[in-house]
């Protein structure tokens, strides 16, 4: 089976030695690599992420003359760069060549497959960089793009054939080497692809970068911010690395807490769904002691090791395999979270996280299948550029899992998925649905009798009153919270909005109101479907603001979706308790169960089986006692 076959879920971790960090090449050490190997070994790990420095592995200087004028490329000793057994000159050093495939040998001694990260530039926050373009431009100077693709055809040509390697990247976070354009970054993405291919067509090709948002193929703005859709072109699988402290929105609750663990899962089909490529979670820690203590690492990967399982992910590789506190150089001296991120202390003891990936890792081989089907999913959640993407896309995922329902993404400029549910969360601007996007929308709703659920977040909207049965008597700019109160709540919800609409109805049902008197909530029936309407966006709520995912916004995703959560074989009566279902295929009414409790302490699900289904098999756990952060898996049949 490979790596990223669907289904299939790795565990692993990325590497650098334990004596020396970035320095291993320099400060070789064979020794210590094995035993780091028989330790990671020891967790029955997957996958391990290595990284042939650049400076190290082709130590090209640039020699100047008068004037500062630069004048030839010299090797490491300042001798001539050394030509290969073909007549060519790669700049490579065949000395840290020899000290790679001792790695990749042991690597297969200890049934570890490698992932190789190729132009390793940037590093924990530093630039390694041969000494001859260090000044230089590093994704756009066509000097540096030629011995970059030297030294790609020469690495790949070598190590091809060698069975402990189970996919090739073209770097790590190579976004950060400069600062470019997203069409200057995907176009030094294809160069270094295509040459890798060129060498080796067999091997995946993995992403390995971080911190892209979404623009459509189409656009011709020139973000600073590289793009999921031009990676999503370009690579077999897509990566995310899903750390609190560095991804928006993240941070703003425990580790712990329900959002905390839904990060990665979350990030990851966002990237997925608009990339149209696979994604895993590549690189993912807790960075520092104090944003978690072991015992809160441990119970955090639990629950993430669970979501990203069952909602199709690929694999969760822990950042890092080793402690680094020991070490006195950059970023080491630097940089307070890149210090003590690994699975073992400096004495080779495991810590509890890593005791976690082994504990999930021997769950997933006790399984009687390999594969687990793909999750269902029931709604199509629309994004665009006019919002911030990422903000509403995990709330929405928040609130759509405590609702008891499961969505993908899309953007706006690709034809409409099909879908029975969708979502338009925190519309906002002037440009932010196309019409023909509109239209397809309206027929789903008018002919097919899809649900639209529609969140305002100060958005131009047109057509409005035939669609949404409201009336609209002015929009007054409002940097305010407006209150509603729900059925059955002691407390109003609190509402932060942009903008606010004086509205009255025009045929739509008025099912919550300001403390004014100002419909908020209503559902208008449109030809075979309804059109659900929010005029405030509780996913901008539950993304930004502390604690609100413990409020039930979510009722309102719930009430809107009931149609779909009515033929749900299984739900689980607790907004804590996130469900995913997972239809064996070619077998209708088989099915599996994944329910995973967020709390802090134990939980019995008090259960709702669809029309016909029951609990055929308890393969893993028992939903009348669902450890906190842990995970119960269900067969069912009907």
């Amino acid at each position: 089976m490979s790596l990223f076959d669907s289904g299939n879920f790795s565990v692993g971790c990325n590497y650098w030695a334990s004596h020396a960090g970035t320095a291993m090449w320099r400060d070789w050490r064979p020794q210590v690599v094995e035993r780091d190997f028989t330790l990671l070994e020891s967790l029955k790990l997957d996958v391990v992420r290595v990284f042939p420095l650049w400076t190290e592995f082709q130590p090209l200087q640039l020699f100047s003359i008068g004037n500062n004028t630069p004048y030839q490329l010299r090797w490491k000793d300042g001798g001539p760069i050394p030509h290969e057994a073909d007549g060519s000159q790669s700049g490579v050093d065949p000395e840290m060549l020899e000290r790679f495939r001792f790695l990749c040998d042991c690597a297969q001694r200890h049934h570890l497959n490698l992932g190789v990260g190729l132009i390793t530039g940037w590093m924990s926050g530093r630039l390694f960089t041969p000494p001859a373009f260090a000044q230089g431009k590093l994704l756009t100077d066509p000097m540096v793009l030629q011995w970059q693709l030297r030294f790609v055809h020469r690495f790949v040509r070598e190590f091809r054939d060698h069975p402990a390697i189970a996919f090739w990247g073209v770097g790590n976070e190579c976004n950060n080497l400069e600062k470019t354009n997203r069409h200057q970054g995907a176009l030094w993405c294809r160069l270094i692809a295509d040459a890798i291919r060129a060498e080796d067509p067999g091997h995946p090709l993995v992403a390995g970068m971080h911190g892209l948002t979404p623009q459509p193929v189409s656009s011709a703005q020139e973000d600073g911010n590289w793009s999921i859709q031009d990676m999503g072109e370009i690579f077999d699988v897509l990566t995310v690395h899903p750390y609190p402290l560095f991804s928006r929105f993240t941070s703003r609750d425990s580790l712990t807490s329900f959002k905390g663990p839904f990060h990665g899962a979350a990030e990851a089909h966002f990237y997925e769904d608009l990339g149209l490529r696979p994604c895993v979670a590549e690189e993912i820690g807790t960075l520092a002691p104090n944003v978690a203590n072991e015992k809160t690492a441990a119970q955090y990967i639990r629950n993430t090791l669970w979501n990203l399982w069952a909602h199709d992910n690929l694999g969760l590789w822990w950042w890092c395999a080793f402690d680094q506190d020991a070490l006195a150089a950059p970023p080491y001296e630097w940089c307070a979270v890149e210090r003590l991120l690994g699975l073992f202390r400096n004495d080779g003891s495991p810590k509890p996280v890593a005791q976690e990936i082994a504990r999930f890792r021997a769950m997933l081989d006790a399984l009687p299948f390999s594969r687990l089907p793909a999750f269902q999913r029931e709604a199509v959640c629309l994004l665009n550029q006019d919002h911030d993407a990422w903000e509403m896309a995990y709330g929405a995922w928040l609130l759509a899992k405590q609702a008891g329902f499961d969505l993908q993404f899309q953007f706006v400029d690709e034809p409409l998925r099909p879908a029975r549910f969708y979502l338009l969360p925190g519309v906002s601007g002037l440009n932010n649905i196309p019409r023909p996007r509109l239209q397809e929308l309206w027929e789903q709703v008018r002919e097919k009798g899809a649900q639209l659920l529609y969140t305002f977040d100060g958005a131009a909207i047109a057509p409005f009153d035939t669609i949404f049965g409201l009336t609209s008597r002015g929009l007054e700019e409002f940097d305010g919270e407006c209150r509603v109160s729900l059925p059955g709540e002691a407390a109003p919800l609190p509402f932060l909005s942009h903008a606010r609409m004086l509205l009255e109805s025009a045929g739509a049902q008025v099912l919550l109101r300001e403390e004014d008197g100002n419909p908020f909530f209503t559902c208008h029936a449109y030809g075979k479907g309804k059109v659900w309407f929010l005029a405030a966006s509780p996913e901008h709520q539950i993304a930004q603001t502390h604690g609100a995912w413990k409020l039930p916004y979510y009722q309102l995703y719930a009430q809107a979706a009931q149609d779909i959560l009515a033929k749900r074989p299984l739900r689980s009566g607790d907004p804590e308790i996130a469900t995913t279902i997972h239809p064996v295929p070619g077998e209708e009414g088989h099915a599996y169960a994944i329910l995973v409790n967020h709390g802090e302490a134990p939980k019995k699900a008090s259960l709702i089986l669809g029309g016909g289904w029951k609990i055929h098999t308890r393969l893993h756990g028992d939903e009348q006692n669902i450890p906190p952060h842990g995970g119960v898996l269900l067969e069912l049949t009907r």
